[in-house]
């Protein structure tokens, strides 16, 4: 299509749209918000398109750029709602919060005199965020023992908070390091090489470093080119970006001399690694630098701008696409196919492209990066579920830091059996009810067995599988004890040692970390993974 014809398309279409919006605005039987009426289209039109082109409202642009820059004026503290009021589930170690005395488990009460009860959470996180350097005033009640608790007030100087980029990192084993990234922030590329660099100093014999990249939803393209230029040569090519303007095409190179180019490293990736976490994942495999082990990542390798409008209003619109050295597009080809987490479906193999590895190994596009190594995701089970959303765990683990003032290194705590048998003597006060896969699928049957005028043939038979079926909550929680106890363990190790302490004890039971160990311990299985077999 000529220019002139597009122009002539976008003009009509224009004209058409201002028509039908004036009409129905005038003429419609109910009164019309028009500000909702345009929302609704704005918001259905770009529906069409990528899920990250958005619109943001005047109301929505200063949450937009907290968002996009990672900074705000904080307290360092994550909520949850409990019993109608927020509760402070985790405290960002050297805080605002943490240096004034504030808790996992402290209920906030009040905000500057105003009760919090019954506020959205969405509400409470707004009233926290505010300018660096200005204050707010807390009321919490803090439990002071299993049957007691206070009032206790605060008066907090927010501060600009920057997300940790490298909540962990340590040696998993004598002679392997560990390095876990959560996002890529201002600081990920010198956090990670600090990181990397501090462990090769202190463990000189280190013959291997798993990279973790785990629920890391990106952030800073430049940060994504920093961390591979930690393990690969200057001036190699990272990543192209390529769109319909071509002066906003370009490529990205590392830069700086790397810190070390031959160490084995594993990176472990799962469905929510995503847009930068991809572009990292997928350089070192088309470099063969770095084996990959877990699940294939999201599927996210487009460009955003953000472009404003008037009435302060902003378009954050996709202009480009992430193309990797070998030439593919992380990008999932079908935006709409979506699984339950959010990651782009499977996608048909007559549909992807293969490329080389600079090694001659085969790989492919069309939904993001597909790990060397694949194991299947674990899942938490409807009990483990149901305890953890209900507050159970979160409240016992509260109670067990009221009763123990200290716990050894968060490597080698282990609750006792005792530990795990006070768990179910709480537990079994609580209402623990749920519904199994398989009840629901069998009351899936009955309502359709009685919709066919079946369902009297088969009563019999369905209500002694339905008797079946039902579960102990008691003996539910000794048969998944194994898994209970992990996530017990963890939260406990992070009410003393922070997120530090919850990721390091969480690798003690981590078989993706495992396979990580085991593949860099086995020198020869670590070189055929990235060797291409002919």
């Amino acid at each position: 299509m000529s220019f002139a014809d597009e122009y002539f398309e976008i003009s009509k279409n224009i004209d058409v749209f201002s028509a039908l919006y004036k009409e129905v605005n005038t003429y419609y039987v109910d009164d019309v918000e028009p500000s909702k009426l345009m929302r609704s289209c704005i918001d259905g039109m770009l529906k069409t398109l990528d899920p990250f082109t958005n619109y943001f409202s005047g109301s929505q642009v200063e949450t937009a750029k907290i968002q996009q820059g990672g900074k705000f004026g904080g307290l360092g503290i994550e909520i949850e709602m409990m019993n109608g009021y927020p509760v402070i589930i985790s405290v960002t170690q050297n805080q605002p919060a943490d240096v004034s005395g504030l808790k996992v488990g402290d209920i906030i009460k009040t905000i500057s005199g105003v009760s919090t009860k019954d506020k959205k959470k969405d509400d409470v996180d707004k009233i926290l965020v505010g300018e660096p350097k200005s204050r707010i005033a807390l009321t919490v009640e803090r439990r002071t023992s299993l049957l007691d608790s206070k009032p206790l007030s605060f008066n907090i100087a927010r501060e600009e908070i920057q997300e940790n980029s490298v909540p962990f990192y340590g040696m998993i084993t004598p002679e392997i390091g560990c390095i876990k990234l959560k996002i890529f922030n201002e600081n990920a590329g010198k956090d990670v090489k600090e990181a990397f660099d501090s462990l090769k100093r202190i463990n000189p014999n280190m013959k291997g470093i798993v990279l973790d990249l785990r629920g890391n939803p990106g952030g800073l393209l430049n940060e994504a080119v920093n961390i591979v230029n930690v393990f690969v040569e200057k001036n190699q090519l990272v990543v192209t970006k390529k769109g319909k303007v071509d002066e906003w095409n370009n490529t990205f190179k590392t830069l700086n001399d790397p810190s070390d180019t031959k160490i084995p490293l594993v990176i472990i990736t799962n469905s929510s690694s995503a847009s930068a976490s991809e572009i990292v994942s997928g350089t070192m495999q088309d470099y063969d630098r770095a084996v990959i082990v877990g699940q294939r990542t999201y599927g996210k390798g487009l460009v955003q701008v953000t472009k404003p409008l008037s009435y302060n209003t902003v378009l954050k619109v996709t202009t480009a696409k992430y193309y990797i050295p070998t030439g593919r597009c992380i990008q999932a080809l079908n935006y709409a196919e979506k699984n339950a987490d959010g990651s782009v479906k499977r996608i048909p193999d007559s549909l992807k492209v293969a490329f080389k590895t600079k090694g001659g190994r085969e790989v492919w596009d069309g939904g993001g990066v597909d790990p060397d190594v694949k194991l299947t995701k674990v899942e938490h089970t409807k009990l483990a579920e149901t305890l953890f959303l209900r507050h159970y765990m979160f409240n016992f683990c509260s109670d067990y830091k009221l009763t123990h003032d200290t716990i050894p290194d968060a490597a080698v705590f282990k609750l006792t059996d005792d530990d795990f048998n006070n768990f179910v003597a709480y537990v079994k006060t609580k209402d623990c009810s749920y519904k199994t896969e398989s009840e629901d699928k069998l009351a899936a049957l009955k309502e359709a067995a009685a919709e066919e005028k079946y369902f009297d043939a088969v009563k019999v038979h369905y209500d002694a599988i339905a008797k079946k079926l039902e579960h102990d909550k008691e003996q539910d929680i000794i048969k998944n004890k194994k898994e209970i106890v992990t996530v017990l363990e963890n939260e406990i190790a992070g009410r003393y040692y922070y997120a530090y302490g919850k990721v390091k004890k969480s690798y003690q039971n981590d078989a993706e970390v495992a396979k990580a160990i085991e593949i860099i311990g086995n020198p020869t299985e670590y070189s055929d993974l990235l060797t291409a077999h002919k």
